[in-house]
């Protein structure tokens, strides 16, 4: 055989073998697409999926879905709302180089309403709909990238104003971890308060909300299918958060103008109990008041796995059901079906013993506030205890609240002062502290004023000294 030949069968091989590849990867993404089809129809409901068509090619196929949901009626007249449907058509490249990448298949998918009415549309005429690239790996892996193109939405009462955001992730083949990042450069909204209450804010006055700099990753890990909490890590950063109030016949007044936050959230699991704690951190002003740095921690221990993973069970199957009017629990059935979930396994709730714990803190002129809240059950109370008290006075009985202040001295004036009185003298405020330490209210502790207020064993104590509860609270 000579070379010429030979290598001409090799072409003619790796031809064969690269069609056959295709068509098999073409296979498995059809595969694939039904299966994700069948997953939508378990979280939307049978009813949400209006049409679907699949067209398979050799090297590439096309995919056409159409959702739709009926939002309620409008309360006022009662007039049935019109169906809004969401057309998502999907190009296919099959692999093994889908679209020069070593891939079983690229899939570009695209979004489109159909069925706004007239305002709808013109309120989102400024509207680009984004945009989904899903990279399914060799190995059953998946990557994706969703892009949000710039744009803005809203009427003369409202409106809301965006950059492109970009938006990556991926989820290993058995679909267990899954990882990401966000990047968002500016985010903003204004409108005017149209309230008649002035004493409710309705001045008529314009506000505006703005976000820059928004950046994030996160990695979680899906234990048993609960992805409602899967535990991990998230970060989030802002490199400047703004608010701001203008009258009508005024200039913008700053209401905050936050810089460098960075958050932090963790999600832990050990065997059946979960915990999630959140911190965030930055600096800037409330108001007139320049805060050297400003953030919270939040803690929430000791949450029973299972009865999370009820709880996401009965938002989809309510969703699944329901669609848009599972989206509020102002609906009766749906508050009902959660009271009815959280009575059922109060028991198993209070018996991992649950804590929930906030502190915000401050830093002003060199010295530090602080305000913290929280509660814990110390003791799971039993099936007897419940049934002869009820779940109120037996939680009480079995479980610690407290709140905690401490308010640095030097602080005050500038408070005064951003709380509009201008001229705050030292004795005026030396009588003020003096009245709250008289009543009990307040402790003086070097340059601070604490505060400290705790409820155990069904007794509550201020500062230490023995409070009277109300009636309904023993």
């Amino acid at each position: 055989m000579s070379k010429k030949t030979a290598l001409g069968a090799a072409v003619a091989l790796a031809v064969v073998a690269y069609g056959g590849a295709t068509w098999y990867m073409g296979q498995r993404a059809q595969a694939s697409y039904n299966e994700a089809l069948e997953e939508v129809r378990k979280v939307l409901g049978a009813e949400a999926v209006v049409s679907q068509d699949y067209q398979k090619g050799f090297f590439t196929s096309q995919a056409k879905l159409v959702l739709q949901w009926t939002p309620p009626a409008d309360a006022e007249t009662n007039k049935p709302a019109q169906p809004l449907r969401v057309v998502v058509n999907s190009a296919v490249r099959h692999g093994p180089l889908a679209g020069a990448r070593l891939a079983a298949a690229v899939v570009d998918t695209r979004f489109a309403l159909d069925g706004l009415d007239e305002k709808a549309a013109k309120d989102l005429a400024k509207v680009t709909a984004p945009t989904l690239t899903t990279v399914h790996g060799l190995m059953g892996g998946h990557d994706a990238t969703l892009l949000v193109p710039a744009g803005e939405m809203g009427d003369e009462e409202v409106t809301l104003r965006w950059q492109e955001m970009k938006t990556e992730f991926s989820v290993n083949g058995d679909r267990t971890r899954v990882k990401g990042s966000l990047q968002w450069p500016e985010m903003s909204f204004s409108g005017v308060n149209k309230s008649a209450d002035e004493d409710l804010g309705g001045s008529g006055d314009r506000f505006a909300v703005s976000m820059k700099g928004m950046t994030g990753d996160f990695e979680n890990q899906i234990i048993d299918g609960l992805w409602m909490l899967a535990p991990g890590k998230g970060n989030m950063r802002f490199a400047q958060i703004e608010a701001t109030s203008t009258p009508k016949d005024g200039a913008a007044k700053p209401l905050m103008s936050l810089k460098d936050l960075a958050g932090t959230t963790t999600i832990d699991r050990a065997d059946k109990l979960m915990s999630v704690s959140t911190s965030i951190k930055g600096k800037g002003l409330i108001g007139p008041v320049d805060f050297e740095s400003i953030g919270f921690e939040e803690k929430l221990q000791r949450i029973d796995a299972d009865v999370l993973k009820s709880l996401q069970v009965l938002m989809v199957e309510s969703y699944s059901k329901d669609g848009f009017k599972a989206m509020t629990m102002a609906n009766e059935e749906q508050g009902g079906k959660l009271m009815k979930l959280l009575a059922d396994n109060a028991q198993r709730l209070t018996a991992a013993l649950p804590a929930y714990s906030m502190k915000f803190f401050a830093t002003l002129g060199g010295q530090q506030g602080e305000l913290s809240y929280g509660g814990e059950v110390t003791r799971a109370p039993s099936a007897d205890e419940v049934t002869q008290a009820g779940w109120g006075p037996v939680l009480l009985k079995n479980s610690t609240l407290h709140a905690d202040v401490r308010l640095p001295k030097a602080w005050l004036p500038q408070l005064a002062k951003a709380a509009g009185q201008q001229e705050f003298k030292s004795e005026d405020m030396d009588g003020m502290i003096g009245m709250a330490q008289a009543a009990g209210y307040v402790r003086q502790e070097g340059d601070n004023l604490t505060s400290s207020l705790k409820m155990e064993g069904g007794q509550a104590k201020l500062n230490g000294k023995v409070m009277d509860l109300p009636n309904f609270m023993h």
